[in-house]
């Protein structure tokens, strides 16, 4: 990726001292955490015994320009139940664009509350673009256009088309309002924390990322290295590869669990010729499509869905974040059982409340050097990786979004180097967000600690509480290993039907 430091000018004007950003002088409302009451019922009661607080706070649309509106972000902080004595912990959830609070607010209240917050407060800051905050860039239109055609066989080009045509009037409309859609970018939303961080008071803090959120986690060891006292990684993102790497990443899945089956006798007798069958599928099913009646949860309303190849590669690519199974699950549906696609439509369906705005900006910004390699053009898995990009998420819809919602390119990051005591977790069998690279990040630092599970995906801590103890143990002590003997109850083996 060319590096694009010119086109981000104002970058020249930050100054660092002791390696920390300095803010321009700014309006009295900016930076002034306002108290509001909680949107969550289930905080209620710890609000009214002052262990639960909520507001907002203006932060400026980039960190150095003090101009257009600013952005008004929501801050949900958890007080510590006893004595303070460790460094708060700030919390950042995948996407970008699914709601930080929506995410950890409920967890928090409850078990998760009970087990961390004895001695330190936890911050929840709802970043620039999500739910909470202001501006909230959720484009219904992109919705709407999803649920209009689901019981249709339009094509990927079409759709693209349609979808196209929807973020023009958004990107319009967020614009018109002033809003700088090329500050929604990792960088901006870095500065962001340590921003309010400060205003609310806290020096040093340890952070938490998990998924997309492993991104911040990295710039903040970039640019506010002095903050961070310890970090930890769920699900660790490569921040030097663009999103469309990820669907390379989904061959490899596949091309893994194909290669798994050749290998072995019994499973090859009960999965023969799965690569052939099922991507022969994808392709039957194009042509002509099956239909279910499906269940969006959101509503609690069924959908009948015209059940095309491009469907099923969305359903594929929502999988691939934490099946473990993929021969059986490939297998049902060349033999036309999609229970597991009734069971879980995943991203058939939109994503409820998720702000695509966001993501477009973040992602788009860092997807300007896509080459027909990137979309597998021409190869075995062209039709497979075309489906699986309507999900607003992949390389045959960015290089037609980019001209619909133009951000300008991101700035190459540099290598990370620090000293900040960091555990890193992951799935071995991540093919979005490769456990390689986590390997090769821990490696580089001096106080790291790396750990992959057999038998997961993408999430460790959505594994049960193994991961969360170890996070635990890590937290209250970064200077050693966390214990993980919970990791040997970890063991993959593909399954027969």
């Amino acid at each position: 990726m060319k590096k694009y430091a010119l086109i981000f000018a104002f970058l020249a004007t930050v100054l660092i001292s002791s390696g920390q950003l300095i803010w321009p002088q700014q309006s009295p409302e900016m930076g002034k955490f306002v108290q509001e009451e909680s949107p969550f019922e289930i905080t209620k009661e710890l609000e009214a015994d002052g262990k639960f607080v909520f507001g907002r706070i203006k932060v400026p649309q980039r960190a150095q320009v003090q101009s257009g509106p600013a952005f008004k972000l929501a801050v949900g902080i958890f007080k510590s139940r006893g004595e303070v004595t460790k460094d708060p912990l700030v919390l950042c959830a995948g996407g970008p664009g699914l709601s930080y609070l929506d995410d950890f607010v409920p967890g928090f209240a409850g078990g998760l509350g009970d087990l961390f917050l004895e001695d330190r407060d936890v911050v929840i800051i709802e970043s620039r673009g999500l739910k909470y905050s202001e501006p909230y860039l959720h484009i219904p239109e992109i919705e709407n256009v999803q649920f209009s055609i689901l019981d249709q066989n339009v094509g990927v080009d079409e759709t693209i088309d349609l979808y196209a045509e929807a973020l023009e009037k958004a990107h319009a409309r967020f614009t018109v309002q002033g809003y700088d859609l090329s500050a929604m970018n990792p960088e901006e939303m870095t500065h962001e924390i340590a921003y309010v961080m400060t205003q609310l008071g806290y020096d040093t803090f340890s952070m938490f990322g998990s998924s997309y959120g492993t991104v911040l986690v990295q710039y903040m060891l970039l640019y506010h290295p002095d903050r961070l006292s310890s970090a930890a990684l769920n699900g660790t993102v490569n921040i030097y590869r663009s999103a469309y790497d990820m669907h390379v990443g989904m061959t490899d899945a596949l091309e893994q669990a194909f290669q798994a089956v050749e290998e072995d006798a019994e499973l090859l007798s009960s999965y023969p010729n799965l690569k052939t069958r099922f991507l022969g599928k994808i392709s039957s099913l194009n042509k002509t499509p099956d239909t279910l009646n499906l269940m969006y949860g959101p509503n609690n309303s069924k959908y009948k869905v015209v059940l095309n190849g491009n469907r099923v590669a969305l359903w594929l690519f929502h999988q691939l974040y934490f099946n473990t199974q993929l021969p059986r699950s490939l297998s049902k549906i060349c033999e036309g059982n999609y229970e597991e696609i009734e069971q879980n439509p995943g991203l058939i369906f939109p994503i409820p409340e998720f702000s695509s705005g966001l993501s477009l900006s973040v992602f788009l910004s860092g997807t300007y050097d896509v080459k027909p390699r990137h979309w597998l053009e021409g190869s075995e898995y062209e039709e497979l990786i075309k489906g699986a990009s309507l999900s607003l998420f992949g390389p045959y819809f960015y290089r037609e979004a980019i001209k619909a919602w133009p951000v300008a390119p991101g700035v190459d990051p540099d290598e990370i180097r620090t000293e900040t005591p960091l555990l890193l977790m992951g799935g071995k069998f991540d093919h979005l967000c490769k456990p390689s690279y986590a390997t090769t990040l821990a490696k580089g630092q001096k106080n790291s600690y790396l750990y992959l599970f057999d038998n997961v995906v993408h999430s460790p801590v959505d594994s049960g509480p193994c991961a969360i103890m170890m996070f635990k143990e890590f937290l209250d002590d970064p200077s050693q290993a966390p214990a993980s003997d919970c990791m040997q109850s970890f063991k993959h083996e593909y399954a027969l039907p």
